[in-house]
């Protein structure tokens, strides 16, 4: 079975899903020392060739794409302070992932946290977090729970954390 190359991506304010960014990221890793702007270019237009990028946002896939592109060298980049968090909960549908996915939205509209959540069932894209034990929490792109059901406070301290 061939290998699922998809990946959900936070542009602006949305997160979008992606396809070819690993070969992508793996073609470029040798063009680390081109200036960013170039390489920004380049990856908005490979991913371009398998993706639609609308010309209007294509400066917020460029600055998406990069960090994506950072990451996956395994460099820390510092993360843009947005609007909206980018909230992912990891499991299969269970129970506990189902109330995970409850309390969550529970403190997000309880706090008027602007997120975007997504209740990722798919093991392709859930081993991008490095396949943590279900119910995961994901802030951010951060593993901030596994395996557990985290109480509604713990939650409400994370995402204020993750705005801050």
């Amino acid at each position: 079975m061939q290998e699922k190359d998809y990946r959900l991506v936070l542009v602006g304010n949305t997160q979008v899903g992606l396809m070819g960014l690993k070969g992508i990221f793996e073609e470029l890793k040798a063009q680390r020392g081109m200036p960013e702007s170039d390489l920004k270019q380049m990856l908005v237009e490979m991913a371009g060739k398998k993706n639609y990028i609308p010309q209007s946002v294509k400066e917020g896939y460029a600055k998406a794409l990069f960090r994506e592109f950072k990451r996956s060298l395994g460099e820390k980049m510092e993360e843009e302070k947005g609007e909206f968090l980018e909230v992912a909960i990891l499991g299969p549908g269970c129970y506990s992932c189902n109330k995970l996915e409850q309390d969550v939205m529970a403190v997000l509209s309880e706090t008027g946290i602007k997120a975007s959540l997504n209740h990722i069932t798919d093991p392709a894209l859930m081993s991008q977090y490095g396949n943590p034990s279900t119910p995961a929490l994901v802030i951010n792109g951060k593993v901030k729970s596994k395996g557990i059901l985290p109480m509604k406070s713990v939650i409400k301290k994370w995402l204020e954390e993750e705005k801050a």
